[in-house]
């Protein structure tokens, strides 16, 4: 597996003559056993209850409000249920409780964000169906010439990229056959070699999702929120987003670098370059799923501007529409049929549209503006101050709980307190959002950092202790960036 770097008086040690070969790796359907158990059940009921009877002295809306709020970021926190099925609750009990009608309660189901999202997940089911993701694989091993640190960077830099447009799930299926396929062939005791390659791809993974609206769904929750009174899309999460992750994914290669030393070997890439020989050339319908995965980047970025250029109707700067015409190209090219759908993660449109809805219904009843009030109300509380309590308590939420859920929770609030202080909900937003993608600490946040820890190569503490390592600067970058970046 391993061999010298060189030839030299101080040659290292061959630990082992086996090479790497392709491991393929199935993408489990359910990552863990949701557990149900009454006695969170039972105390998640009771707090939604006491919050329902502390807010006696408001309008009925806003205590029902409250206690829904209350009762599904306790089934989050607890996960008493699926994250999707607790967001498809979420209308539900709204609609019983009479704060919103059926056609209001649904409405963020149909959210142009849902269809962004619905055209990431496809991308990315065409890139795997068509093997792209072996093809991508291959080549990543083939160039990194066995050099273990240039293998690191171009795994890290290529999962980040996937990153910024799918699912972190589906980016993680393409990149995870390559890190396992090294790994069964490394030594137990090159356990810095270990470490630097799996926390790589965890770290990577979300750092990417913070440059694209696609790449995350606190980032589609962001520009729901920020979208309904400001002209804010797909260019101007960017705009913050994309700098971040480029800076964050260097500066975590960095300090794996200096953390985890690899020794002076290199890998042994034998038989992936005898299977890079016989994969040969790009097929006809590989060149296609590219052709059309680079064209859907230049209209999320360049659709406006052809607007301008040719006269034509506001419809293509959509990132939503461009999204449909990715995949009505793909079904037109016949490069997707309708069995392909099958294994799309739909289950997130429930989580995303539930999370929109929730804080609709906080700021519309005036309960998200109840706990602003309490807030703003601190004494010498800055929005400085402010801004800096929200990420922290995103970052910190995200990773004992869902992402998405921890953005649901907070970007309400953080939205009515910029209004009772009169000012841009930006800088407010931004900040949660991209600190709830900061989920690499734990195996909780993110699917993707929960598939690459069940894997059993990298040991809790390990991840947490480097986690924390790589997060506190990439959530200080992202304060910077957020308060001192002129609002696009």
């Amino acid at each position: 597996m391993v061999k010298p770097a060189k030839e030299t008086e101080n040659e290292t040690k061959c630990y082992s003559c086996k090479v790497v070969e392709w491991i393929t790796y199935t993408t489990p359907r359910k990552l863990h056993n949701f557990i149900y158990s009454r006695k969170n059940l039972l105390l998640t009921l009771i707090i939604a209850l006491v919050a329902y009877f502390v807010t006696s002295g408001q309008e009925e809306i806003v205590r029902r409000t409250m206690a829904t709020f209350v009762f599904a970021a306790g089934c989050w926190i607890f996960e008493i249920f699926p994250l999707p099925i607790t967001g498809l609750m979420i209308p539900a009990m709204l609609t019983l409780l009479g704060v919103f009608s059926p056609k209001d309660a649904f409405a963020p189901f149909s959210h142009s964000i849902i269809f962004l999202m619905i055209g990431g997940l496809v991308l990315g089911q065409s890139i795997t169906k068509h093997g792209l993701d072996k093809w991508i694989a291959l080549n990543l091993l083939t160039y990194s010439k066995g050099r273990i640190d240039r293998l690191v960077f171009l795994v890290m830099f290529t999962t980040a990229f996937l990153s910024m447009w799918m699912s972190n799930t589906v980016a993680i299926a393409v990149i995870l056959p390559v890190i396992l396929s090294i790994l069964k062939a490394i030594p137990e005791e090159l356990s810095n070699l270990r470490n630097k390659m799996v926390l790589g791809l965890t770290t990577s993974t979300s750092i990417g999702g913070m440059a694209m609206v696609t790449g995350s769904t606190p980032a589609m929750m962001a520009v729901a929120f920020l979208g309904k009174n400001l002209s804010f899309g797909f260019i101007q999460w960017a705009y913050y987003g994309l700098p971040l992750s480029l800076l964050g994914l260097l500066i975590a290669f960095l300090i794996l670098r200096q953390i985890y030393p690899s020794p002076n070997i290199e890998l042994n890439l034998d038989e992936i370059v005898g299977q890079k020989k016989q994969i040969g050339q790009l097929t006809i319908s590989q060149k296609k799923v590219i052709l059309v995965f680079l064209g859907t980047i230049f209209l999320w970025f360049m659709g406006s501007q052809l607007e301008l250029w040719f006269g034509l109707p506001a419809s293509i700067s959509s990132a939503a529409m461009v999204s449909i015409l990715a995949i009505l190209t793909m079904f037109g090219l016949e490069l997707l049929d309708l069995n392909d759908l099958k294994s799309i993660q739909w289950e997130l449109m429930f989580l995303v549209g539930g999370g929109i809805l929730l804080g609709e219904a906080m700021i519309v009843s005036g309960a998200a503006g109840i706990i602003s009030n309490v807030i703003v109300s601190v004494q010498g509380i800055t929005p400085t101050t402010l801004i800096l309590m929200f990420s922290l308590i995103s970052l910190v939420l995200t990773n004992f709980i869902s992402n998405s859920a921890a953005a649901a929770i907070l970007l309400p609030i953080a939205m009515d307190t910029t209004m009772v202080l009169g000012i841009t909900p930006v800088p407010f937003v931004m900040s949660i959002a991209l600190s709830a993608t900061i989920a690499f600490i734990t195996p909780i946040g993110v699917p993707s950092t929960a598939m690459i820890y069940s894997t059993g190569h990298i040991s809790k503490g390990t991840l947490i202790k480097t986690g924390i390592l790589v997060a506190i600067p990439t959530l200080l970058m992202t304060l910077i960036a957020v308060w001192i970046l002129p609002i696009p």
